[in-house]
């Protein structure tokens, strides 16, 4: 799926985004939480709950998720 339909401007990158490395960029249209690669865009993009994206980014945060 394609996000033409969304303009660019809502769409924001990872902070943790290092130039020419794995990144991720997000969206928060009403109600919903997209996510994508920024390497990719043309591919489309996941649509997650803004409760199931709350607990992803504190289980990376708390490192229990991602870590090495």
């Amino acid at each position: 799926m394609a996000d033409e339909y969304l303009p660019a401007v809502q769409w924001f990158k990872s902070s943790y985004t290092v130039t020419g490395g794995e990144c991720v960029e997000v969206a928060h249209p009403a109600g919903a939480v997209w996510v994508r690669d920024s390497n990719h865009r043309d591919e489309g993009h996941m649509n997650v709950t803004p409760t199931a994206w709350r607990a992803f980014v504190r289980g990376v945060a708390s490192g229990r998720v991602g870590g090495k």
